[in-house]
């Protein structure tokens, strides 16, 4: 790999980074960047190099959320226990299911994301927890299990996803909301990841720039969130998602013209 595709690799890594520290959405960068750069593989191989750095990343953003942000630890505990089998079995799936229809679906979750979150104008402005005891661990849980298995199935949008459930199902605010999807989504990555990486899908000669760039702006996007809290991360939120299905509706658009 020569220098300049290094220096491309990096940029893209600390882009990714820097947004899924904040609400994750990472993938709308890294995913069209690897293709970009590595033409010749096959999207499972992207997926799975990627995902190598941003479970650094992501670890990076997740220790600076604990050390500055009171968080729900029954919530963070049982949606990692949730999401690490659920995603490990969605990446089990993964090549056995059609992609078109994936994002179809994709494209169906991002409009309900979108106008929910735009309507709900206080929606994750105040922490306001729904559940307690027992209710809270199931519901964090099944949070983890849904969200653990759309990334090992589709990846792209998961730590969205992750924010928005714990938004609107468990009933905390944006910020802890963010701090609680990176635990989540770390637990995620790493479970879908070992087995893609035991299918022999990463590409270990392309991780170290991914991994310094995506660390580097995990930890510049992860101190933005804390210190501008909810409203900031809400109105991120909303881009990241206007984004993806913006993203998504062209590419079943120029595919249906094929």
């Amino acid at each position: 790999m020569d220098a300049w595709t290094w220096g491309l690799a990096a940029l893209a890594g600390f882009g990714a980074g820097l947004l899924d520290s904040i609400v994750g959405g990472g993938g709308l960068i890294m995913t069209p960047a690897m293709v970009n750069l590595f033409p010749e593989w096959a999207i499972l191989n992207c997926i799975a190099t990627q995902r190598t750095s941003s479970i650094m990343g992501t670890s990076v953003a997740a220790w600076n959320y604990f050390r500055h942000v009171s968080l729900p630890w029954p919530v963070v505990i049982a949606a990692c226990v949730g999401a690490l089998p659920a995603s490990a079995l969605g990446a089990m799936l993964a090549r056995r299911t059609d992609p078109e229809l994936l994002k179809w679906l994709i494209l169906a979750m991002c409009v309900v994301l979108a106008v929910y979150t735009f309507v709900r104008k206080d929606l994750g402005q105040t922490h306001q927890p729904r559940f307690t005891g027992r209710r809270q661990w199931l519901a964090a849980g099944g949070v983890g299990i849904v969200t653990g298995f759309y990334n090992g199935v589709i990846g792209p949008g998961t730590g969205t996803l992750m924010v928005f459930a714990f938004v609107s199902v468990i009933g905390l605010d944006f910020l802890r909301s963010s701090a609680v999807s990176k635990a989540a989504n770390v637990a995620a990555d790493l479970s879908s990841w070992t087995v893609l990486m035991l299918g022999g899908y990463v590409r270990w000669a392309v991780v170290l720039p991914l991994i310094i760039g995506n660390m580097l702006g995990s930890q510049i996007g992860s101190r933005m969130a804390i210190l501008r809290g909810s409203r900031f991360i809400r109105w991120v939120f909303l881009a990241v998602v206007g984004a993806l299905t913006a993203k998504v509706a062209i590419d079943l658009l120029v595919q249906s013209q094929h």
